[in-house]
């Protein structure tokens, strides 16, 4: 599997400008611990994820410590409980200014939406439907996470 397609999808799960969307049962919560930022809400089209076409993804939430310049999104990437890929971007250049908007995000609550295809290898699996267990982390310039969420997705391989 496309080891780039679980990184751009499971960005957006974090943070993605404004379509409303039903949020589908993918398990989302908070991870254990303190984090001062919070995932409100998340949903995606379709779902589950088809492997091979445009994904929709759509995030708000809301920021009490703001998102600064040169923060960061890591993901860790499970299925059947091993770990299959971690992967660190900039959230700011990566998921922020491409969905129209600046950083540092300092309103007290955000509504992103981006769309993204969801793209195949030859060595994806076929006819199949795959569960992963995803855990995306921000984290400012200094240090400090800001958010965690924790979430099962499903994607189809067509």
């Amino acid at each position: 599997m496309n080891n780039l397609l679980l990184v751009v999808l499971l960005i957006f799960i974090t943070f993605a400008s404004s379509t409303p969307m039903r949020r589908q049962d993918t398990h989302l919560k908070q991870c254990e611990g303190t984090f001062p930022n919070e995932i409100t809400s998340y949903g995606f089209k379709p779902y589950p994820i088809i492997v091979g076409q445009l994904v929709t993804n759509h995030v708000t939430g809301k920021v009490t410590v703001p998102v600064e310049e040169g923060a960061t999104v890591k993901h860790s990437i499970y299925y059947n409980n091993q770990l299959r890929l971690e992967h660190t971007e900039d959230f700011c250049s990566f998921i922020v200014i491409p969905s129209g908007h600046t950083c540092p995000v300092t309103s007290q609550n955000f509504d992103y939406t981006v769309n993204i295809m969801a793209k195949s290898t030859p060595n994806d699996p076929k006819n199949v439907v795959l569960d992963f267990f995803t855990r995306t982390l921000i984290t400012n310039p200094d240090g400090r996470n800001l958010t965690c969420i924790e979430q099962y997705v499903k994607y189809s391989f067509p």
